[in-house]
């Protein structure tokens, strides 16, 4: 028996889904019109949504019956399928990459829990942040999370209870443990608004419940091909983190030809400039960079070339009553602002 109204139904809703993909599409490729490297900042407004479902999933379904976003084939589809003329597999394509320390923002980056047990969700809800009983929330050997380049989705592989409650409360960070590439899938691969299609022979691999997946796909395609990496700070793991100061704003004095130029940058101008010079996050020339370890050269306005060095410096607390003042503090340089 046939259902008309449910047949028309379905392709309404088929039909505004593909309208959904076309108009974001629309949007990645103004921005790239602008300038490419806002399409870090469209991966997280995008993938809001997926995040939202897929932790909450445990809070509005029954006990034992949430949703599941735990791996590339739940999000987008089954990587043991060929993708290749020649039969390979897509797992085999997007390799696993060897620099896999990456440090996802919690609160900011977005990072996919998907906690199962409303029992162990409930506990770690009630006493994990800032205030509660365990305290703020803190990174330890049970947090697991893979991260898919170059869109910078992080998928929670362990720890999905506690991660969600960071999500919720928007703190802390959490290194990934695995980094996996897609780079690789875009020239077999591609979403057309409802599946995942083979490129060669236009073979459906999946029709995803969820739409964001493929949008994010395409919109890593668009990062590939212009050079924009994730934005998520890469990690040396051979490198121990000197401490994080407090007291004062970071900024970067700039020098030019070795001369102070009366001008600071802040962390996000400078990072930018150094995105600008073709340097990533986290790498040895970039922390170089900003330690006025290295410099960077530009042309000004009447075509000469000058040298540009910038060093790190805190601009110091300004107090109202001297009462707050409670001793030195060792780590403020006497030429700091």
């Amino acid at each position: 028996m046939q259902f008309p109204f449910f047949n028309q139904k379905n392709k309404l809703t088929r039909k505004e889904r593909v309208s959904r993909f076309q108009q974001v599409m629309e949007l990645a490729h103004d921005i790239v019109n602008i300038d490419p490297v806002g399409l870090q900042t469209l991966t997280r407004l995008v993938a809001a949504p997926l995040q939202a479902k897929v932790v909450t999933s445990a809070a509005y379904a029954t006990p034992h019956n949430a949703r599941r976003a735990d791996s590339f084939s739940s999000l987008f589809f089954q990587g043991s399928l060929p993708v290749t003329p020649d039969g390979k597999r897509a797992d085999k394509i997007s390799g696993r990459r060897p620099d896999r320390c990456f440090k996802l923002r919690i609160g900011t980056d977005p990072v996919l829990a998907t906690p199962w047990h409303r029992g162990r969700l409930a506990n770690a809800l009630a006493t994990i942040g800032f205030g509660k009983r365990q305290g703020a929330w803190v990174e330890d050997d049970n947090h697991r999370v893979s991260l898919l380049l170059p869109i910078g989705l992080g998928i929670v592989l362990g720890g999905n209870h506690s991660m969600a409650a960071g999500i919720a409360d928007g703190e802390g960070f959490v290194t990934s443990t695995d980094v996996q590439d897609l780079s690789p899938l875009y020239p077999h691969v591609r979403y057309d608004g409802l599946s995942f299609l083979r490129t060669h022979d236009g073979a459906r691999l999946s029709q995803p419940e969820d739409e964001e997946p493929g949008m994010l796909f395409e919109i890593g395609r668009l990062m590939t091909e212009h050079g924009v990496n994730t934005g998520i700070e890469w990690i040396d793991p051979d490198i121990v983190p000197e401490p994080s100061l407090s007291g004062g704003d970071i900024y970067y004095k700039v020098l030019i030809n070795g001369h102070d130029a009366g001008v600071a940058l802040t962390p996000s101008g400078a990072a930018l400039e150094l995105r600008r010079a073709g340097l990533q996050e986290g790498t040895v020339q970039w922390n170089q960079a900003l330690h006025g370890e290295s410099t960077l050269f530009r042309y000004n306005r009447h075509g000469d070339k000058e040298t540009i060095e910038l060093r790190w410096s805190m601009r110091r607390r300004v107090v109202n009553d001297l009462g707050f003042v409670y001793g030195a503090m060792p780590w403020v340089a006497a030429d700091d602002d």
